[in-house]
């Protein structure tokens, strides 16, 4: 009896395994918590949904009275403009027999500034950064994500860094890719300061292993 019911058991989890492995972005998408986007209840998920399968405008009032829009959904992505001021993505990566869902959330205030999360199957939070050099310090930021080039001088380096100010780290999901990109925000600078800014911030892509993100 107890060989009987753990195999049972067992066979329960394989099945509810292989269908978390299954869901499609549809699936993940509607079935997202609403705390995720708390304007945003899977009635209005669902509909946006509904209208971007039936290759319309898939927008629709959310609860704070504003327009949001589903602007892609492929096989592993989802990318939703959520307010004039910030989006959401979303990459569904193979993980084992199941898949974690990696989210990216981005602000503009006005420079944009994203906030990385991952989740399980089921929509419960995952601990760790899986890789990815996620943080917040300042000094780490500047050592990670800047550069000076050779061609440029050490003064005109040392003048340049402190125009970026604050420091703050913008991610970018790929449609096609499961790779994620790191850069820093830039200031709002005249054309010619963007120019020299540009130089010296260095663009990081990390490409998912099946287990964590490795620099590619």
């Amino acid at each position: 009896m107890k060989k009987q019911f753990f195999l049972t058991t067992l066979f329960i989890i394989v099945l509810s395994s292989a269908a978390y492995a299954q869901a499609t972005m549809r699936d993940i998408w509607i079935n997202m918590p609403d705390s995720v986007a708390a304007y945003l209840d899977k009635d209005k998920r669902t509909e946006m949904a509904d209208l971007y399968a039936s290759q319309m405008k898939a927008e629709v009032k959310n609860n704070l009275d504003g327009i949001s829009v589903l602007d892609k959904m492929t096989d592993d992505y989802v990318f939703v403009t959520l307010n004039g001021s910030s989006t959401l993505q979303l990459k569904k990566l193979a993980y084992n027999d199941s898949f974690v869902i990696c989210m990216v959330k981005s602000f503009k205030a006005p420079e944009p500034e994203s906030e990385i999360f991952f989740f399980d199957a089921e929509w419960q939070p995952e601990n760790g950064t899986f890789g990815l050099p996620i943080t917040n310090d300042e000094n780490v930021l500047k050592r990670d994500f800047i550069n000076k080039p050779d061609s440029m001088s050490q003064e005109d380096f040392d003048d340049l860094l402190p125009i970026i100010d604050p420091f703050m780290l913008v991610a970018e999901l790929s449609e096609t890719e499961p790779v994620v990109t790191l850069t820093l925000s830039k200031p709002l600078l005249t054309s010619e300061e963007t120019g020299k800014v540009i130089a010296i911030i260095k663009q990081r892509k990390f490409k998912w292993s099946g287990y964590i993100f490795t620099e590619c």
